[in-house]
């Protein structure tokens, strides 16, 4: 064999490995690793309708956004898709790992829409994404919360934990990761103490609330089975900019 035939073979060798690979990525794909989140295109026009999903032959699906003559338009997206709160325009959306020049495949329900890329979208990984917002599971007071709490990543009935509702009913977790259905989270300290009633916690307060909950338990949690999300919109609040 001649070393040009053994170039020729390992350039194939090569390119069938990375065949394999992309097409291994391309299937890992569930759909819940990513999270687009639209903001308002236009700090000047706020009543106009601002974003369009159109279903994947390209006919209008529905409009995103408010308009004087329709109101909000977007019906169709609740309890359809992550985050749906219209009055105060947050929307995310579950989507596909996006791809230059594409646009963005984004679930909503079980079927997947697209949105044209725009810079006003943006998108994280889901991990990152609810790194911004605090877990606080809804539950009577001094009671335990109807959620299976575990040490790893595993659903181990013998390893299974039991966790109570505090007496005010506001007990609070950071999201510290994102594992596939799994959820990693911490159990934040009671920080009122640390501001005046009413006062905002900035982003520079929150990360010495992190820091000063380092020390305290560590849970996994099961946030999605398959299609089926077990932590409602209703159990998650944004960090910046809520008061005490």
């Amino acid at each position: 064999m001649n070393k040009i035939t053994t170039a020729l073979l390992g350039l194939l060798t090569l390119l069938c490995v990375s065949y394999r690979s992309t097409k291994q990525e391309q299937g890992n794909d569930s759909g819940y690793d990513f999270i687009a989140s639209l903001f308002h295109p236009s700090e000047t026009d706020t009543t106009s309708i601002f974003y369009t999903l159109k279903n994947p032959d390209g006919t209008v699906y529905c409009n995103i956004g408010y308009s004087d003559e329709e109101g909000f338009s977007d019906s169709l997206l609740s309890e359809k898709i992550f985050f749906y709160f219209p009055d105060s325009e947050i929307y995310a959306f579950f989507c596909k790992k996006p791809e230059e020049g594409k646009p963005i495949e984004v679930r909503v329900g079980n079927e997947w829409k697209i949105l044209e890329r725009v810079p006003s979208i943006r998108i994280d990984s889901t991990s990152k994404y609810l790194q911004d917002y605090m877990f606080s599971p809804l539950g009577p007071q001094n009671e335990s919360f109807d959620i299976d709490f575990y040490p790893s990543p595993k659903a181990d009935p013998a390893k299974k934990i039991t966790l109570m509702q505090d007496s005010f009913g506001m007990k609070d977790f950071f999201v510290r990761e994102i594992q596939g259905e799994w959820m990693k989270i911490q159990e934040c300290i009671d920080y009122g103490p640390l501001y005046a009633e009413d006062a905002i916690v900035d982003e520079e307060g929150w990360e010495k609330i992190s820091k000063l909950s380092e020390k305290n338990p560590i849970y996994w949690i099961r946030w999605r089975k398959g299609d089926k999300i077990l932590t409602p919109q209703t159990e998650f609040y944004f960090k910046y900019g809520c008061s005490i």
